[in-house]
Order: C-alpha cells, then sequence, then structure tokens
C-alpha cells in the first residue's frame, strides 16, 4: 500500500514538472515588449497638452499572414474632440484604441501621432501612463481603498477624496469597480481618454451617472468611447463606424442619421430618436 502511495505521488509530482516546464516554454517563446524608455526619444513631461490624435495611413497587423486589423487609417481628432467608436465583433474599433497605447503585438506602417509625436518611436513606459483609460473589466487590487485609488503612490489623500466625491461613490466607498476606474482617471486627468465599453457591466443608472461626470469633468479633453450602448455616444462630436479594419462612416450622430447607413439602421434598431 505504501509503494503505490509513492508511486502516485511520483506520478503527481512528474505531472506537476511537466506542467511547470510547459509553462516556462510559453513564458520564454512570448515576444518581449517594446523598450520602457528610448532615450533618444523622450516627450518633455508635460506631453501631451493638447491632446490631438492623428493615424496617417496607419495599418496594423496581427500576424502577417492574416489580413489588416486597421487597413489604412487616416483620421485626425482634434484636442478636445468627443469620438464615439461603434462596430461589429472583430470590426477594428478596440483595436483602434489599443494602438493608441501599443498593446497590440504586430507589424505595423504608417504613423500615429499624438501632439505632433510619434508614439511608435518612443518607450512604452513614457506613452502609457500618459494616457488615461476606463476598461470594460475593472481591476482590484488587495489592500486598501487608496492602494487601489493610487497605486504608483502619485497623488495625496485630499486627491483621492476630491475624486470619491466627484464620482458620488464616498458614501458607500465599498465600492463599485468601474467607478474606481472612474475615480483614477479623474485622479490623473490625462489629455486623452479612452473608455474602452466601460459601461457595459454596469446599470443603467450608474452608466448615466457616469456619462454626466465624464462630459462636465472632461469637458475639454479628447475622449475616445468604444460604444456598448448607444446612448453613451449620442452626445459625441463625432462617431466613426468600423468595418472590416476601415472606416466605414465618420460624422455627427446626426449626420448619420440623416446618411442613413450602417450607423443610421443602429439607432432604429435601438428605437432612438432622430
Amino acid at each position: 500500500m505504501d509503494r503505490t502511495t509513492d508511486l502516485v505521488h511520483c506520478a503527481s509530482k512528474v505531472r506537476d514538472i511537466s506542467a511547470n516546464i510547459d509553462l516556462y516554454r510559453q513564458y520564454i517563446s512570448l515576444e518581449p515588449e517594446a523598450p520602457y524608455v528610448v532615450e533618444d526619444c523622450r516627450p518633455a513631461p508635460s506631453w501631451p497638452q493638447n491632446g490631438r490624435i492623428e493615424f496617417r495611413d496607419f495599418t496594423l497587423r496581427y500576424r502577417e499572414d492574416l489580413p489588416p486589423a486597421l487597413d489604412g487609417i487616416n483620421l485626425t481628432i482634434t484636442p478636445g474632440e468627443k469620438i464615439g467608436i461603434v462596430g461589429r465583433t472583430g470590426a477594428g474599433k478596440s483595436t483602434l484604441v489599443k494602438s493608441l497605447f501599443r498593446l497590440v503585438h504586430g507589424t505595423t506602417s504608417g504613423t500615429l501621432l499624438v501632439d505632433g509625436q510619434d508614439i511608435g518611436a518612443m518607450g512604452i513606459g513614457d506613452l502609457r501612463p500618459r494616457l488615461g483609460i476606463i476598461p470594460q473589466e475593472s481591476t482590484m487590487f488587495r489592500g486598501s481603498f487608496k492602494r487601489n485609488l493610487d497605486p504608483l503612490q502619485e497623488h495625496s489623500i485630499e486627491d483621492m477624496w476630491a475624486a470619491l466625491i466627484k464620482s458620488g461613490i464616498a458614501p458607500k466607498v465599498s465600492g463599485q469597480q468601474q467607478l474606481f476606474s472612474l475615480c483614477r482617471v479623474l485622479m490623473r486627468m490625462r489629455r486623452v481618454i479612452v473608455l474602452d465599453e466601460a459601461t457595459a457591466d454596469v446599470d443603467l443608472e450608474t452608466d448615466r451617472h457616469m456619462q454626466q461626470l465624464i462630459r462636465s469633468e472632461f469637458s475639454d479633453r479628447t475622449v475616445l468611447t468604444i460604444a456598448h450602448r448607444l446612448e453613451t455616444i449620442m452626445s459625441s462630436d463625432r462617431i466613426i463606424v468600423m468595418d472590416n479594419g476601415r472606416i466605414a462612416e465618420i460624422g455627427s450622430p446626426q449626420e448619420l442619421i440623416d446618411a442613413g447607413g450602417h450607423f443610421a439602421g443602429l439607432v432604429k434598431a435601438n428605437d432612438f430618436g432622430a
């Protein structure tokens, strides 16, 4: 009986070792990220000051053997503009905003500029912290509320409470995760802010509260919103409709409704008035 137990134990150890070896092989085969800092191409400490975004014939492929996820995008977003982005699954809307953070491993051509600076030439450590994002799935860290709101310890307690009060969760700080993400962005107040289906998993009341707060607090910021609910982008300055990695339609909500194209169909299907 003891020998049988020993054999079972040994077999279990072998399986564990094999699994660890497989995991190690996966890790060492991962493509490394771009350099954290490129000394010859460091932006000014105040960059970006305006929030102007320019895609110039920008193409991105996840792999050489795949069709482009973004195909020859030419787009200028002016400082402070509010942009809504819609499209079916796989149309390229998430890839469009992920390219701003250089979160996509793949090959690119063309140029992506923020306030005139080529973000493809700089280190990711100089890029990502300068932009703000509220993702669909917010991250909560183990520990205090302060650690969750300010994991890099960049702000004061006063900054934290100001953001909590603005977001409306100071009285119930035990916490809604998406509102914590909103608080982080409120504290940092970057010039370019991305909402990646940020209200997809919240109730309608919280969604409306977040949208009202975003309109009031980020009125002078450039905001790109990937829409889950059309209601969240109907007040945008312009709507971008993505299809097969290209911009299929672009214009104000009313212009696109009047044009009777894809966006107009979405509005009609969701029973929104013109």
